[in-house]
C-alpha cells in the first residue's frame, strides 16, 4: 500500500513525506491517495492491538511516529425519532472535547516524522486547543492563531497547553497571518488545508463499521472548512475501495445563517439571519470548496440553521442527556429541516458544551 499526495486542483503529485499543505504548482489543496489497497477477508485482518484510532494505523500515513493522547474509540448512542433511527457519534469524549482531537493526532504525527520544530495552526477555538495539546505530548512547539472574539475558555485552554497565542481581528486575518509568518522549520497544519488532518477524522466510520453499523441513509455534518464532512467521506471511501461496502450515505452539510458560503455555492442565492452562535462555523471561504461541493452534488445537500433553531436543537439534546457546544448542535437543527426520506441518520456530536459553559447558561 502506497500514500501519495494529489492536488485537487491540477492532479499533480507529490510524495507523502513531502512537507506540503498546498500543490506548489497551482495553490490548490491537496489530498491523500490510496494506491494499492491490500485485499482482505476481513476488515479486521488491518486492526491493530491498540485501544486508539492508530488501531487502523496502516490505512494512516506514518503510523511509525504516531503521536497519541487517547483518541477515538468514541461512544455511540442510538435514539429514535419521529420514525427515524439516530446514531449519535459522540466526539466530544475525545481528549481535548471536540473531534479536531482525531486530525490534530494523524496531523501532529505527520509533523513528528517530518522532524518539524513548531506547528502552526489558525483556529476559532477548538482546533487550536486539539493541536496545543498533541504538540505539547510530541514535543513541539505551537503557534495557535486566533480571532480575538473565539470563546474565551477555550483560548485559555490553549495558553494551559504553552501554546504561543496570537490574537487576530479577524477569522480571516488569523488565516492570513498564519500562513505569512511561517519560518523556516516550522510547518503548517491548519486543518482547513492539510490532508493529513482528513486521514484522523476518517477513522470514526472504521469504528462504526467494526463495532457498530454502517447501513446509514444520511450523515448529518456541521460544515465551515468542510474537513469533518470529507473526512467522514473518505472513510466510506475507504471501506467501498477495499470492498467492505457497496454504497455511499447521503452527505449533509448543515452551516449557520449570515456565513454559508457552501449553500451560497450549491444553491446559487444567499440565505438570511444569524446564526452567531455557532462561532465554529465561521469560514466564509472554504478551500475545499470544491471537493466539498462534489460530494454534495453526487447525493447530498446543504442547510442552513439560525440562532432559534440552535437554541431549539441544544435544548432537545438536553433532555436527552447531551451537553454539546452550540456549534454542534447545529446538526440537529439541520436534520429537523430534512425531507423525511431519510430513516437512518449518522449524526457525530463534535464538541462539548462544557468549553462553552457560560454561554449555554445564558441561552
Amino acid at each position: 500500500m502506497k500514500f501519495i499526495l494529489a492536488c485537487v486542483g491540477c492532479s499533480r503529485e507529490y510524495d507523502a513525506e513531502t512537507p506540503l499543505w498546498r500543490c506548489r504548482v497551482c495553490g490548490s489543496p491537496i489530498s491523500l491517495k490510496i494506491e494499492d489497497y491490500p485485499e482482505l477477508n476481513r476488515f479486521q485482518d488491518i486492526v491493530e492491538d491498540d485501544l486508539t484510532l492508530w488501531r487502523y494505523g496502516k490505512l494512516i500515513p506514518f503510523s511509525d511516529f504516531r503521536v497519541s493522547i487517547g483518541e477515538g474509540l468514541t461512544p455511540v448512542h442510538i435514539h429514535s425519532f419521529r420514525g427515524m433511527e439516530i446514531t449519535f457519534k459522540f466526539e466530544y469524549f475525545s481528549p481535548t472535547g471536540s473531534f479536531k482531537d482525531r486530525g490534530a493526532s494523524a496531523g501532529v504525527t505527520r509533523a513528528n516524522a517530518l522532524q518539524a520544530s513548531t506547528i502552526v495552526e489558525d483556529s476559532s477555538g477548538n482546533a487550536g486547543l486539539a493541536y496545543s495539546a498533541y504538540a505539547a505530548v510530541g514535543g513541539l512547539r505551537a503557534r495557535i492563531y486566533v480571532p480575538e472574539d473565539a470563546p474565551p475558555a477555550k483560548l485559555r485552554l490553549v495558553s494551559a497547553f504553552n501554546a504561543e497565542l496570537v490574537k487576530c481581528r479577524s477569522r480571516e486575518e488569523a488565516s492570513e497571518r498564519a500562513v505569512s509568518e511561517l519560518k523556516q522549520g516550522e510547518m503548517y497544519v491548519g486543518h482547513l488545508w492539510d490532508p493529513f488532518f482528513m486521514e484522523g477524522i476518517k477513522t470514526e466510520v472504521f469504528e462504526l463499521y467494526e463495532f457498530s453499523n454502517i447501513d446509514f441513509d444520511a450523515v448529518v455534518v456541521p460544515t465551515a472548512s468542510g474537513s469533518h464532512l470529507l473526512g467522514i467521506y473518505r472513510g466510506f471511501i475507504d471501506l467501498l475501495e477495499m470492498g467492505f461496502i457497496d454504497e455511499l450515505p447521503a452527505f449533509i452539510a448543515v452551516q449557520s445563517a449570515g456565513c454559508s458560503p457552501v449553500y451560497e455555492e450549491f444553491y446559487g442565492e444567499k440565505f438570511e439571519g444569524d446564526g452567531s452562535l455557532a462561532d465554529g462555523l465561521r469560514i466564509k471561504n472554504p478551500p475545499r470548496m470544491r471537493e466539498i461541493l462534489k460530494v454534495l452534488r453526487a447525493n447530498g445537500d446543504v442547510v442552513v440553521v439560525n440562532n432559534d433553531e440552535i437554541r431549539e436543537a441544544i435544548k432537545y439534546l438536553l433532555k436527552l442527556g447531551i451537553l454539546v457546544e452550540p456549534t454542534s448542535a447545529t446538526s440537529w437543527a439541520g436534520m429537523m429541516k430534512l425531507e423525511s426520506e431519510y430513516r437512518k441518520i449518522l449524526m457525530p456530536l463534535t464538541g462539548t458544551g462544557i468549553k462553552t459553559a457560560e454561554k449555554l447558561q445564558n441561552l
